[in-house]
């Protein structure tokens, strides 16, 4: 197909894998302006030669879409990069101490320690880490985020600092663990982590450093579109304010759209957080930052003591079963419903954080009530994590245009793990998380995603190799649920066309079709042939924003 008689900018040939079922399969692509001029065979190509016409060929390998992320947190991930302790890699008390003290050495600069990665460890208590375990570290405030980013460890400094008492009031969407005197232990979940916020932020220019990091490694393996779906994660506005300064510099060559999370607890009010959410999209929208989003945490997570995420019947464990132990919904039904009405009427999408099928379905009640009032329209609004699916909610999905953002690079299942879900979460209902085809085969559109920096690294070839093997290369046991598995097609459509449709970009975005922008990456490896397990393993030659080489790698 082409456009008119130009003489292109650029012209790519290769092995061009569309995504436009209009014509799946090219042999080359002129590109104007920025934008897919012409899409066909080299001879049709020719026509648009012109003196400066540059021409890159590609003779082995395949050209994609560029990819996307669905569910990305582009906002912490850059900052524990260059900011913050990680404590992932270590599994002790005593090596926890060690890297905080080897960070807090060499950042004496930071006012406050901040850090992530911590997991359930032997060394714990059975409520989990305390404030005094990281007494004699530093008078400093330390603040340390668990891997999946719903606690908080801290110390007596910031809890002092911030005036966290035995007297502070519980929340109502969160758990502040205390001891028998009623004395927070230093160990704050979901929604008490709030109460923390105002020590964990960043200033503009941090942000902008932090974007451009991950800019840099995320674009080197062909990933120009990403949706943050917490951008106020410092109750501030300054992450949106540094997109939106990157956008007008020229230095943001990512894609990023945002969602800003509102939250019904002490102390907020979502409707007008929402309001607040629309008059930020409009001072800091651009070509390249949109905030489009508004972000709904329904429910929490599991395992935990008590586990949190939202299940339609009671965990399985014994003290879950003794108390009829559900989760926790952080919203209640009017609630709910309001904030999809409102974030509609403002031209928003609702993008719902639902681990437990109890979650997804509570979600999918509000949004059909809300539906009843405004009518349907076109929102994309969607559903991530999914971890846990009724059946039955997944065609409920499709009728009301829900977007099922999947998270394959969770899908493979470390025998460890597996048996800690399954003795939360009982045999059956661990056999069967996230599921994926599932949601394919009943025309729910399907994207990818991976809860970056929950996954680090998670680069796009990752997941779409996740999505199909579902295990690790040569690990037969961590193979989770063989027939939810997908097609490499399929994947490389959740990975691109997808993900611009759940954005609300598709019509410039997203395929490899005269008129749109010219986003692509070029592959050394054709993974539509190879042997799945190498799917990870192609590299990235080269990657385009807008007609534009951002990364480059291709032989010389």
């Amino acid at each position: 197909m082409k456009d008119s008689k130009k003489k292109a900018d650029k012209i790519i040939y290769g092995n061009i894998y569309t995504v436009d079922k209009k014509q799946p399969r090219a042999e080359a692509a002129a590109i104007k302006d920025g934008k897919f001029i012409y899409v066909g065979d080299e001879a049709g190509a020719k026509e648009y030669l012109g003196e400066g016409t540059e021409e890159l060929r590609y003779k082995s390998g395949m050209i994609l879409p560029g990819m996307g992320e669905g569910h990305g947190h582009v906002n912490p991930g850059g900052t524990e990069a260059l900011y913050m302790v990680n404590l992932f890699p270590v599994r002790t008390l005593k090596e926890y101490r060690d890297l905080l003290k080897q960070h807090i050495e060499a950042h004496p600069e930071f006012d406050v320690v901040l850090g992530t990665g911590f997991v359930p460890i032997p060394d714990f208590e059975a409520n989990g880490p305390n404030a005094d375990m990281l007494e004699g570290l530093t008078d400093k405030p330390i603040i340390i985020a668990d891997i999946d980013h719903h606690s908080y460890w801290v110390n007596h400094a910031a809890m002092d600092r911030l005036g966290i008492n035995k007297d502070t009031p519980d929340v109502s969407d969160g758990i502040i663990v205390r001891n028998a005197d009623g004395t927070p232990t230093g160990h704050f979940r979901e929604g008490a982590m709030d109460l923390l916020k105002a020590l964990t932020g960043y200033s503009v220019e941090q942000y902008k450093k932090a974007i451009l990091y991950f800019q840099n490694e995320y674009l080197s393996h062909g990933e120009t579109l990403v949706l943050d779906p917490i951008v106020n994660w410092d109750n501030t506005d300054n992450f949106a304010e540094a997109c939106h300064q990157l956008d007008v510099e020229g230095k943001l060559r990512m894609h990023i759209y945002g969602a800003h999370q509102v939250f019904q607890a002490e102390g907020h009010d979502p409707i007008k957080e929402i309001e607040h959410a629309a008059e930020v999209r409009k001072r800091t929208k651009g070509r390249m930052f949109d905030l489009s989003n508004i972000k709904v945490q329904v429910d929490g997570t599991f395992p935990g003591n008590p586990a949190t995420a939202y299940m339609k019947e009671p965990y399985s464990d014994p003290w879950s079963q003794e108390h009829h132990h559900r989760g926790q919904l952080r919203f209640d039904p009017e609630t709910l419903t309001a904030v999809f009405k409102k974030s509609h009427e403002l031209g928003m999408s609702v993008h719902v954080h639902a681990i437990g099928d109890g979650a997804l379905a509570f979600a999918l009640d509000a949004a059909e009530k809300a539906l009843a009032v405004t009518g349907p329209a076109d929102y994309r609004d969607a559903a991530t994590h999914l971890q846990v699916v009724d059946p039955v909610d997944i065609p409920r999905m499709a009728k009301l245009g829900f977007v099922a953002v999947t998270d394959p690079h969770w899908f493979d299942m470390d025998p460890d793990y597996f048996r800690m879900t399954a003795s939360a979460l009982g045999e059956e209902r661990a056999e069967n998380q996230m599921p994926m085809k599932s949601f394919f085969d009943a025309g729910v559109v399907v994207t990818s995603a991976s809860d970056y920096p929950v996954i680090n690294p998670a680069y796009p070839l990752i997941g779409i190799q996740k999505g199909v093997m579902r295990q690790l290369p040569g690990r037969p046991e961590t193979l989770l649920g063989a027939n939810e598995r997908v097609t490499v097609e399929q994947m490389i459509e959740a990975t691109t066309l997808n993900e611009a449709y759940q954005m609300k970009c598709d019509d410039r975005l997203g395929s490899i079709t005269v008129g749109k922008e010219a986003d692509l990456v070029v592959l050394g490896t054709d993974i539509t042939a190879c042997a799945p397990e190498h799917i990870q393993d192609a590299p990235v030659l080269a990657t385009m924003v807008g007609g534009d080489l951002v990364y480059d790698n291709s032989p010389k």
